[in-house]
Parts: C-alpha cells; sequence; structure tokens
C-alpha cells in the first residue's frame, strides 16, 4: 500500500540521542542553510549561521564537494546537482510524484494553469510535484518548498479534512488556489492535488467553480492509479547502487560522508528498508547505518515503525528546491569554465530557434588579444555554426567555418534523460588555433558531464534548456 510518512511537529526539538552521529547533524545544518539561501553562501557566512567554527565548516563543505553535493568557487560553496541524488530517493520512495505526475502535467495543460502535489510534512506541507505555467506574472512554488499547514489550501486538505479548501490569498496577496484530497486504497489521504492562479485571472470562489470538474475527474484517475499501483510503470533502481562516494582523502569527514549514503538506499520499489537491508544496499557495516538512522530520525528525516525505517518528505528540504529550480545553462557553468580553461578558446551551448537559426544560451570565453565574442541571446544562422548544422542534421560531431570568415567551430550534442538532443556543445576560435579532434575529445568529456547533471536533476522536474 502507498503510504506517504508523517512526522511530528518540530515546534520543540529534543536533544540529540547520545547515539546520533554529530558530524553529519552538522553537515545536514551546513546543507539546510544553503538551500536556505537559495543554494549558495559564502563560508564565512555558512560559519556564521551555524554557530559552527570556520574550519569545521571548511571541512564539512570538502567532503560535500568530495561526494559532489557542494561546488566550491573560491570563498563561496553552492549546492550542486548531483546532491539530488538524495531529493530522488525520497521521492521515488514516496511514489506519488512517480505515480501521479503525469496525471497532474495534463491537468495543467488542460487548465492553463499551474498545479501542485504536496504532502504533510509535521505541521506543514511540502511540495513534492510542480507544474508552472510561464508568464510574466509567475509563480515561484517549487519541489521541496514547504508551507505551514494552517496558510495554504493543500495544509487545510491535511488539517481540516476538508473535501475541496480554497485559499484567498492567505500565503500573499493575489494568490489564490483550490486544492482537494488524493486518497489512498484505504481512504487515507495520500497527497493534495491543488490549482494555484492569481486573482488578475481568477477570483478564489471562481477558480474553485472554473476548475473544480477537471480537478475532480483528475483525483478519480490518480485513485485509480494508486488503487492499480503497477510496479512496472515505476523507475526502479535497487539497494546497492547508491552515488559512488570515492576515495577518502585527509578532509573528508568519512561518518558525514558515510551518512548521507543511508538515504540514497531507498526508491520506489523499496520504499521501506530494515536496517540490515540498508547495512547491505550501502555496504556500511550495521553499527555506522544504525548510528546513521538514529540521527536522521531525530531530526525527521526517517520513521521507524517495527523493525523498518522510511524516507519522509522533510528530506527535501536537503537542497532540493533551488536545485529544482535550476536550468541547463546554469548546470552547464562551471563545466564550460574548465572546459574554456582547459582549450583555451570560447565555448557555448546552443538551442535551436525556428528552422534556419540557433540561439546561444551560455557561452564562457578565456582573456586573450583576440577572442571569439557570441553573447548569450545571439541568433545566428544554421548553416554558419557546427552547433547549428548538429541540431538540424544530428549525429555525434558537427564541424564548420564561421559564423564569420576566419573562425571555425566544432561541436557535439548534449542528451537528456531519454536520449534526445536538447543543446549543441561546441567550441569556436580563429581558424589554425587548436586540432578537431583534440576539440571533440574534451567537448564530448564536457558532454558527459552536463548530461550526468542534467539526467539527475531532471528526474523529477522539468529542466528548462535556455
Amino acid at each position: 500500500m502507498l503510504e506517504v510518512p508523517t512526522v511530528p511537529s518540530t515546534s520543540l526539538t529534543p536533544q540529540p540521542p547520545a547515539e546520533a552521529v554529530a558530524p553529519l547533524m552538522r553537515g545536514l545544518d551546513v546543507l539546510r542553510r544553503l538551500t536556505d539561501a537559495d543554494g549558495t553562501l559564502a563560508l564565512a557566512d555558512l560559519a556564521r549561521a551555524t554557530g559552527l567554527a570556520r574550519s569545521t565548516v571548511d571541512r564539512i563543505c570538502a567532503t560535500l564537494a568530495h561526494l559532489g553535493f557542494v561546488r566550491l568557487d573560491g570563498r563561496d560553496a553552492a549546492l550542486a546537482p548531483p546532491l539530488m541524488t538524495v531529493a530522488n530517493a525520497c521521492l521515488d520512495a514516496l511514489r506519488v510524484p512517480g505515480l501521479l505526475g503525469p496525471l497532474a502535467d495534463r491537468l495543467a495543460d488542460e487548465l492553463d494553469e499551474s498545479v501542485s502535489l504536496a504532502v504533510p510534512d509535521g505541521d506543514d506541507i511540502r511540495f513534492v510535484h510542480q507544474v508552472l505555467r510561464r508568464r510574466a506574472l509567475s509563480i515561484s512554488f517549487r519541489v521541496g518548498d514547504s508551507l505551514p499547514g494552517g496558510g495554504c489550501a493543500p495544509g487545510l486538505v491535511f488539517r481540516e479534512s476538508l473535501p475541496l479548501a480554497v485559499d484567498d490569498q492567505l500565503v500573499e496577496p493575489g494568490l489564490v488556489a483550490v486544492a482537494v484530497p488524493v486518497r489512498g486504497p484505504d481512504g487515507s489521504v495520500v497527497c493534495a492535488l491543488s490549482v494555484v492562479s492569481h486573482t488578475s485571472r481568477h477570483a478564489a470562489g471562481e477558480l474553485a467553480g472554473a476548475v473544480r470538474g477537471p480537478l475532480e475527474a483528475c483525483v478519480r484517475k490518480m485513485e485509480a492509479e494508486l488503487n492499480y499501483q503497477a510496479p512496472a510503470a515505476i523507475e526502479q533502481r535497487g539497494p546497492g547502487q547508491s552515488p559512488a562516494t570515492g576515495d577518502p582523502t585527509p578532509a573528508t569527514i568519512q561518518s558525514l560522508a558515510r551518512g548521507l549514503r543511508v538515504l540514497t538506499a531507498f526508491d520506489a520499489a523499496h520504499p521501506t528498508l530494515t536496517l540490515t537491508e540498508i547495512a547491505e544496499g550501502t555496504g556500511l557495516a550495521r553499527a555506522t547505518a544504525r548510528r546513521a538512522l538514529i540521527t536522521y530520525e531525530h531530526l525527521g528525516h526517517v520513521t521507524h515503525q517495527d523493525r523498518t525505517y522510511r524516507p519522509t518528505p522533510r528530506i527535501l528540504a536537503l537542497g532540493c528546491a533551488p536545485l529544482s529550480r535550476t536550468t541547463l545553462p546554469r548546470i552547464a557553468a562551471p563545466h564550460l569554465a574548465a572546459l574554456s580553461k582547459r582549450l583555451g578558446e570560447s565555448v557555448g551551448l546552443s538551442v535551436a530557434d525556428g528552422d534556419t537559426s540557433v540561439r546561444c544560451t551560455a557561452r564562457v570565453t578565456p582573456r586573450r588579444v583576440m577572442s571569439v565574442d557570441i553573447g548569450v541571446g545571439s541568433r545566428l544562422p544554421v548553416r554558419d555554426t557546427a552547433a547549428g548544422r548538429l541540431l538540424r542534421d544530428g549525429g555525434e560531431r558537427a564541424v564548420a567555418d564561421g559564423p564569420e570568415a576566419g573562425l571555425r567551430s566544432v561541436a557535439v550534442p548534449v542528451r537528456d534523460r531519454a536520449g534526445h538532443v536538447v543543446s549543441a556543445l561546441d567550441v569556436t576560435a580563429h581558424q589554425g588555433r587548436g586540432d578537431d579532434d583534440t576539440w571533440a575529445e574534451a567537448l564530448r568529456d564536457t558532454a558527459a558531464l552536463i548530461a550526468a547533471d542534467l539526467h539527475v536533476t531532471s528526474r523529477f522536474v522539468s529542466v528548462p534548456v535556455h
């Protein structure tokens, strides 16, 4: 039976158990502070926010960077896409996004409004699926964001057991929403389905009347899906396939690295696991896994019933929200910088812009006397660029002379989770500098890194390519 775990209110946080792992608690606090800062914070500010010594923060961030969860850029720390492996394991185990997300997507298309799926998280609610309409006046909820249970439509569904809850500008002026419960086979409320708009489009009462029919029809389909729960429809990842942690370095806090591995043990096929299964699936000693689970239970990240453990939506507070609203150019930015430094040339991403043009969506150009100046947003003819030819004709590599006399470019594809080409990665430089084969090899290496980050980020969220 599909079940969304509930966690107690955190209004009064008890002292941690004696067996809790202190370095793991400190590492999780750093991740939460980075999440609250929308993904990036100076190391000095992290030390002030957490109350930890700067040297401790440096070691924690070095460990998180070793795992790929954080990127260190000078004096700043930023959440990195591989951290989404933790959120993905939680979302997969909850099963609500995987089973019901496609139906929410169709409802959003039918209504031309933003649609959300939310689950309870203590006294609050947390969004686990979002479909947003791109408008000038847009709604910015993200997967992983939470709202007070008493101050939003989904929260009223859970707290008041309402068949239809209306949020008339409770969250903020101008925002209106309606929400209805989605029930599992045993009649319990699994999640709340909500439609969100603003008063320039609908008054609260008008919105309820306008969407009620499609909303209720969607709920019936969702409840039928929950009753059916076809395992074959779920992308499964068995225990033991958690992200590799690599060889430890002297700066690595091993108890933090090992503890984080525990959160990736769960998935749709294994939403609950025993201590023995977690230890075997992660390759950790049983005592190590047990202490990590004690820590997570204390913080509300897992629940424990009988001999099994289950992840809770509170895990999504560890970086999910800022990472879930990223774009392909942002994902690619550090990889482009490294590629430009490696080649000493201008590199960038492009997407198709109609049938005859491509548009530059990201570009990194080294400092040198003579460099290629193709600004982000520039439109270039397909025939004059390697990126354009690759996006038009397909293939694994394209070469072109252009977009003006004296320039030469080489491009390779960047593919999404389904294997579709979503962007072209290119190097463009003066003719006579560099070698096509050398460039192509470096481009392929970088395209693979960008694609890996894109794939993990887009597991449960849509990532715009520009």
